[in-house]
């Protein structure tokens, strides 16, 4: 059986298989295996979820949550402390705002970012690259 058979036999047989009496339940599950040929704890994760048209679509991408300054800024305390890994630049990063202030002009905004930020999300970022 195709996978689009699958599917079909999924929603065709889930709306029965919910409203079906315990002892029932039994009967369409082995139905269910046999066909498709599923594990018997597949088809009851499969067969007990909400259907399968009322799944959610896929999740919707986030935006930057980090602005264009936030990474320059973060590039260049990068590059003058000598290029450290993540983990020490974000320490470094609160011990260096008082003379990132005076240097260069960036908002709060910016400032809140710069302390948020994780090393995971330093990592991340691709002008350090």
């Amino acid at each position: 059986m195709t996978s689009m058979g699958r599917r079909e036999y999924l929603r065709a047989s889930h709306g029965r298989y919910q409203r079906s009496k315990p002892a029932a339940k039994g009967a369409i599950l082995d139905e269910f295996c046999s066909i498709c040929g599923y594990h018997c704890k597949y088809a009851i994760r499969l067969l007990g979820q909400p259907r399968p048209e009322a799944r959610p679509g896929p999740r919707r991408s986030r935006g930057p949550s980090y602005s264009r300054r936030a990474i320059e800024v973060l590039v260049k305390v990068w590059e003058a402390a000598g290029y450290p890994w993540s983990v020490r630049l974000k320490a470094l990063l609160p011990l260096w705002l008082p003379a990132l202030r005076q240097r260069l002009a960036f908002s709060t905004e910016t400032e809140r970012q710069l302390l948020t930020i994780s090393p995971r999300q330093i990592d991340r970022r691709p002008s350090r690259s």
